[in-house]
């Protein structure tokens, strides 16, 4: 890497052209997304890993996360579902269950001021 590079930005603001791109990419499904990732960084390559894991946002209030194999699709739902044991929190805050069978499941986000729809597909090799 070449850090003489005169493309390398160093004001002390944002550019036009990044503010349009955060505008893009800066989204409430991004934000559940690095949630939902904070949560699941190991559960999906621990003791039945998954032979692969792909999340992305398709508009900016949906988001999708599947993977080849690894754990069951119920039991990452009630990994992520929000949970409260007696004030203690847990799974993603205002992430509620929408529906659930063996394959798929939608949930949906109250953690931002548009509501963001989150997908999950389980495959099987």
């Amino acid at each position: 890497m070449n850090l003489s590079d005169t493309a390398i930005l160093i004001a002390d603001d944002l550019s036009d052209s990044e503010r349009n791109l955060l505008e893009l990419t800066a989204t409430p499904a991004a934000t559940l997304l690095g949630a939902v990732s904070m949560i699941l960084r190991t559960t999906l390559f621990t003791e039945d890993p998954a032979a692969w894991v792909d999340m992305w946002q398709a508009r900016p209030d949906f988001a999708r996360i599947e993977w080849l194999d690894g754990p069951e699709l119920s039991d990452v739902v009630a990994l992520l579902a929000a949970k409260d044991y007696e004030g203690q929190i847990e799974g993603v805050p205002g992430l509620r269950i929408s529906s659930c069978n063996d394959h798929t499941a939608k949930m949906h986000w109250l953690g931002s001021a548009v509501p963001v729809e989150l997908q999950l597909t389980r495959q099987l090799s």
